[in-house]
């Protein structure tokens, strides 16, 4: 497993226990931006764009410091920019949905087990 794979599975992993704590403690009725609102977003743009400069060494390049900072503002963009730019047109997409995919299981995955997890 290289180390971008387990950039990866931190970033699962990060955004899987965003819901269980919101489960905890209420955080997911809170009318505003909590401290765990706050975690999460610093910790996804973090591991997004170290995921994406471990992936560029593994290819042989590096990650241009535009599809960098388009990640810091809106990751889902600059990831897609990243790999258009890093891959062939069906490989990209592939990754790119596969990517997306994987951290929207994790999100919904953590939701589901925060909520039983409180109801047990």
């Amino acid at each position: 497993m290289t180390k971008r794979d387990f950039i990866y599975v931190a970033l699962l992993i990060a955004l899987a226990t965003g819901p269980i704590i919101d489960a905890f403690t209420g955080g997911s009725d809170a009318m505003g931006f909590t401290l765990n609102d706050a975690g999460q977003l610093i910790a996804t743009i973090v591991l997004c764009v170290w995921w994406e400069m471990e992936d560029a060494k593994l290819r042989g390049g590096t990650a241009a410091t535009l599809t960098q900072t388009a990640t810091v503002f809106l990751a889902p963009l600059g990831l897609l920019i990243y790999f258009f730019q890093s891959r062939k047109p069906i490989a990209a997409t592939i990754a790119f949905v596969a990517f997306i995919g994987g951290a929207l299981l994790a999100i919904i995955g953590g939701a589901f087990l925060g909520e039983w997890l409180v109801a047990a």
